[in-house]
């Protein structure tokens, strides 16, 4: 099997031949800046094919942490396309796209989870309204299930960002003994939420007898919708939250775009550093003393509990003379 260095090397050799080759008049002049657009476009597009090779949806990372974090961020920044691209980071590289109400919950639920979800739904809209807000009391279903996703109820929504170096840092926040990944999909993304029924991950009823949006229309509704948000909260903001939502939660949604980007365990604490220092640390993801108190203990005390890191330190004894 050809390795992902050998395989983008063998095809940014043969794009940049044809590039320049094209950039040739037939006077034999060679433009400069067309040759200078054409590399930069031959470069593009090589390392977007090399992204895209893949063995059953996992593509061949690069040896070493720095190919893997050059090639990672020329991917995720490279693409100025529309549908967008969502990432989803995952800290261990085999878990697949099972919202987390529906894992483990099939045999025990029949198959069934409406009525154990509408209790789960049902419970936390008793308990929080008495907390909220009249400003911060979510208006729709879909806007009580982010705000249930949002502090770690199971739902049927799973965490995508539009930021790649979001995802990034939820792929390395845990399980440092796990290879991780990211998955990527190109995907319509709609904040029309309000129109679509999320058990049915398609229209409401009253909104099949109107005219369609075609800024609300998903290609895969029926099976799954992306929804983004309304930014009400920081967390959604500095995340940059866009949801997914399946007709069934049992099953991993499965689109023909789906990529997953691996890499080594052993890098996901220099991946940390090096995303802290580019500002997406934990105190940014989870804005708050909490996030704070976890970005320090991070830093300071687990590296030291891990073994990453000895302190040593030095005591003299100093001895006073005796009057």
């Amino acid at each position: 099997m050809v390795g992902w260095v050998d395989f983008r090397k063998s095809y940014l050799l043969r794009e940049l031949y044809e590039r320049v080759y094209e950039s040739i008049d037939s006077r034999g002049a060679l433009w400069i800046n067309g040759l200078l657009k054409n590399v930069h476009a031959a470069a593009k597009l090589v390392v977007g094919l090399a992204l895209r090779h893949r063995m059953n949806q996992e593509v061949i990372m690069e040896k070493t942490l720095d190919d893997f974090w050059n090639s990672y961020l020329s991917f995720a920044f490279n693409n100025e396309s529309s549908p967008e691209y969502l990432f989803r980071g995952i800290s261990n590289k085999n878990h697949n796209l099972v919202p987390s109400i529906g894992r483990g919950a099939e045999e025990n639920t029949g198959g069934d989870i409406e009525t154990v979800e509408s209790d789960l739904i049902s419970e936390f809209k008793r308990l929080s309204v008495p907390i909220l807000r009249a400003d911060e009391t979510p208006k729709s279903e879909f806007e009580w299930l982010f705000l249930a996703q949002h502090y770690g109820l199971p739902t049927r929504l799973l965490d995508w960002s539009s930021n790649p170096l979001v995802a990034l840092y939820f792929a390395t926040e845990k399980d440092d003994d796990i290879d991780g990944g990211v998955y990527v999909i190109k995907q319509v993304v709609t904040d029309q939420y309000e129109i679509f029924d999320y058990k049915t991950a398609d229209y409401t009823a009253s909104h099949k007898k109107q005219p369609s949006s075609l800024f609300a229309i998903q290609p895969n509704q029926g099976k799954f919708i992306f929804v983004r948000p309304k930014y009400s909260d920081q967390r959604y903001l500095n995340q940059r939250s866009v949801f997914s939502c399946p007709s069934n939660p049992f099953n991993s949604i499965n689109p023909k775009d789906l990529e997953l980007l691996t890499f080594k365990a052993s890098w996901k604490p220099e991946i940390r550093r090096r995303l802290k220092i580019m500002g997406i640390s934990t105190s940014f993801i989870y804005p708050g003393l909490a996030g704070i108190a976890s970005e320090v203990k991070s830093f300071v005390h687990d590296p030291i509990t891990s073994g990453r890191l000895k302190v040593l330190t030095c005591r003299a004894a100093l001895e006073l003379p005796k009057f």
